[in-house]
Parts: structure tokens; C-alpha cells; sequence
């Protein structure tokens, strides 16, 4: 780590879930005769299945920041001796866990190797030791099944998927609610047509990590009501008999008129009201998605993992 701020940085990606299978990372994972087709129950007690998945395992999710050595827990959960479904490990692997760092690797492995990591993960510590240097054939070989796509590129942001971000109506939490880019979305919050200024690292940390100091224009405002009714939001106007306040209370934002009258309490909060669980809503990938798409009218180059040190 170069600094503090570089360490801070990399404690926020490690709460966010597996980092290190997002890390470039280049391993090969070999290509090979297969053994004969064999039942699936028995493939999956096969000592050359489970130290294939091993191997595949190792490099990728077997490190401090995903799964741990030999899949014992790390950055990421614990997941073998578990007694998890292998139907349903199987599907993890292949598709990923949406709205979390756990990544599909479909495109990576074949359906044979995603069996092995299945074998693997449900075979007991150890068993991996077992497996004999070369495979048991009981009938001719099946056809060589071609080596995987290596995953040896860094993971940068695509502009295009975090516009679609930035602009997606369906997540009440998506920034358009309050904020416009380039002329477009709300005025509640501050302009981000002109943030691609700012340094990636500092764009990424006021999504996952919004600063408790805010231009006054911008602090939120607490309103206790004589009903018992508390309305929190940022002021648009206010004049002698009345209030009107984008309620942020949930999103999206409304607009209220509050009669000035009806209000017992006025408290002025000077704290972001921006949302601070965008860590947990969007993984990894769809952070930098939408730092490259704040930093597009600055540069023209994707925002990778790296550029957050």
C-alpha cells in the first residue's frame, strides 16, 4: 500500500465481498484428456475431480481476500465442508450472486470444470491429497473438451453500463433521482456534469462512502411535526409561513409544502442525504461502471481496479 488513504481504499473493497477473484489475475488451467463419462454422484467423490477443482480453485478463489486456502473462509465466506447442495454450488459458480463480488464464471470454465470446483468444495479437507497422477480409464477417452478463456484482464468500468446506472428509473436509489448529468435528471442534489475532474479514488469513495460535510445548499434538514411526523430532506424554498422540502425520508425524493405552523422542531443536519448503502447494491464492476461514466466528459478511458490506489 503507497498510503493511508490507499489502505482505507482497500479496506472499503474489502467489505464489499471477494475482491480477489477481481484482481488481474492470469493462471492457466491447463487443458487435457478427460476420463471416461462417468456417473455424476460418483465424479463428485472422484479423487482426480476434486484435485482438479483444487488446482482451479487455488489461484483464483483460494486467497486471503475470496474464499481462503482450500476454501475455508478469507474476505469471503467459508464454503467447503458446508454439506451445500451441489446443484446449487454448481449454479453459484456458473451464474454468480448478483448484487455481491461473486463474479460467473461461465465464460471461464467449461461445465466439466465448474464440476471439479463442485467436487472440490463438497469433498472433505484433505481429499484433495488423494487423487492418482493420471486418470482411471475405463472406456476410450470422450472428446478433449478445449482449454477455457484465461482470465488474465483487469476489470475496468464500461461508460455505457454506468450511464445505464446512472439513469436506471427502476432503482429508486439510482443518482438521476437526485442528480443531473449533462442536463439531464433531478436538481436535489449537486450537478455531476462537471465531477470528472476529480480523481477516480475520490469519485468512487463519495458513492460507497458519502462525506458527512456538505455545501449548505445541501445539508439536510430535520422537521418534527406537531402530529409526531418527522420529515428529513433538503429545503427548496421557505418564506415566512411555509417550507418546501424534497422529502428524502425514502426514495425517490417528494415535494412537500409544510406549513410552518405545524412545525414544532427545525433541526439542521449538516450531513450528506445521500445513501450510504450503494456498497451493498452494486458490486464491484458497477462501481467503476459508474466512476468511468462521471469521469467521460474528463476522459475517455475506461476506470480500472488499480486507479482506486
Amino acid at each position: 500500500m503507497k498510503s493511508h488513504s490507499d489502505r482505507f481504499v482497500f479496506t472499503v473493497l474489502l467489505a464489499l465481498g471477494c475482491v480477489g477473484s477481481l484482481l488481474p489475475y492470469c493462471e492457466s488451467v491447463g487443458a487435457g484428456t478427460l476420463p471416461a463419462p462417468i456417473s455424476q454422484a460418483d465424479k463428485l467423490k472422484d479423487p482426480q475431480s476434486i484435485a482438479e477443482g483444487a488446482r482451479i480453485f487455488a489461484p483464483i478463489c483460494g486467497t486471503g481476500y475470496c474464499h481462503g486456502t482450500g476454501g475455508s473462509g478469507g474476505g469471503a465466506p467459508r464454503i467447503r465442508g458446508k454439506g451445500l447442495p451441489a446443484d446449487e454450488i454448481f449454479k453459484v459458480i456458473k451464474n454468480g450472486v448478483g448484487g455481491t463480488a461473486m463474479p460467473a464464471f461461465k465464460s471461464a470454465y467449461s461445465e466439466d470444470q465448474i464440476w471439479n470446483l463442485v467436487a472440490f468444495v463438497m469433498s472433505p479437507p484433505g481429499a484433495e491429497g488423494n487423487a492418482t497422477t493420471q486418470p482411471v480409464l475405463s472406456t476410450p477417452p470422450s472428446t478433449p473438451v478445449p482449454p477455457p478463456t484465461v482470465v488474465n484482464a483487469p476489470i475496468v468500468g464500461d461508460g455505457q453500463a454506468g450511464k445505464n446506472i446512472f439513469f436506471d428509473g427502476a432503482q429508486p436509489k439510482s443518482c438521476q433521482s437526485c442528480h443531473a448529468f449533462d442536463g439531464i435528471g433531478a436538481s436535489i442534489g449537486p450537478d455531476l456534469s462537471k465531477v470528472g475532474t476529480r480523481a477516480p479514488k475520490e469519485l468512487f469513495l463519495s458513492i460507497v462512502l458519502p462525506h458527512d460535510k456538505v455545501e449548505a445548499r445541501y445539508a439536510s434538514m430535520r422537521l418534527t411535526l406537531a402530529d409526531g411526523d418527522k420529515l428529513v430532506g433538503i429545503v427548496k424554498r421557505e418564506n415566512e409561513s411555509e417550507i418546501e422540502l424534497y422529502d428524502l425520508t425514502e426514495l425517490p425524493a417528494v415535494l412537500r409544502t409544510v406549513q410552518k405552523k405545524n412545525i414544532v422542531k427545525t433541526e439542521l443536519l449538516n450531513e450528506s442525504p445521500m445513501p450510504r448503502d450503494y456498497a451493498s447494491i452494486y458490486t464491484i464492476k458497477q462501481l467503476l461502471d459508474l466512476v468511468t461514466y462521471l469521469k467521460s466528459a474528463d476522459t475517455k478511458s475506461p476506470i480500472a481496479l488499480k486507479d482506486l490506489f
